[in-house]
């Protein structure tokens, strides 16, 4: 288990967002039974979820969260040394669609730009990995976003979890500040149940 204590790593500021269009608790027991889905939500506790539609993909959502937080923050986007695209929903298989979204915002060529593939523990590694980027020098101001454009993705015959995933994502500003709290991480990962939300896309 890996144990980290991270000082001088500020968080400047979130954004998030989700898609207008939504599926309600109802529309899924439409398709995949009244009873089931109802049991679904009193475990979960989810009633609706955000969907994209309209060829709308992550990378659509982490723009419109960056340019609101450069905009907030008055950050110059030539400043941003690092940017991490987290999702399991990636735009391409190639490029990387950070290396989209540097483009898209306008960052330097100079910052690095790279994709983690993962879902649930993905924000959380994230924060991780831009914090230890700062403090190691690598970077003094970066842009994490995570989320998934997933709700399409899921096999539609599986009620277990097709009322779990919704779309969203949501982009980070951290910077280095020698004042800010420390951070601690404690991580570690058990892959074991792996078959019960695994399944293909292809």
């Amino acid at each position: 288990m890996v144990l980290n204590r991270i000082s001088g790593v500020r968080i400047a500021g979130i954004a998030s967002a989700v898609p207008k269009e939504f599926l309600t608790i109802e529309d899924d027991g439409k398709v995949f039974g009244k009873i089931e889905m109802l049991k679904v939500s009193e475990n979960t506790g989810v009633k609706k979820r955000h969907v994209a539609t309209g060829g709308m993909c992550t990378s659509d959502l982490f723009f419109v969260d960056a340019q609101r937080l450069l905009k907030d923050l008055d950050w110059d986007p030539a400043t941003v040394d690092a940017l991490i695209f987290v999702s399991q929903t990636p735009d391409y298989q190639l490029p990387a669609t950070a290396c989209v979204l540097q483009m898209r915002l306008g960052l330097s060529k100079n910052c690095a730009a790279f994709d983690v593939g993962l879902g649930c523990s993905g924000y959380t590694y994230g924060l991780w990995l831009a914090a230890s980027l700062i403090v190691s020098g690598s970077a003094k101001r970066l842009i994490l976003m995570a989320g998934d454009v997933s709700a399409g993705g899921i096999p539609v015959k599986d009620r277990h979890v097709a009322g779990l995933f919704g779309d969203g994502g949501s982009a980070t500003a951290m910077e280095r500040d020698e004042q800010a709290y420390p951070i601690t991480f404690q991580m570690g990962t058990d892959g074991s149940g792996c078959r019960a939300i695994s399944f293909c896309l292809l």
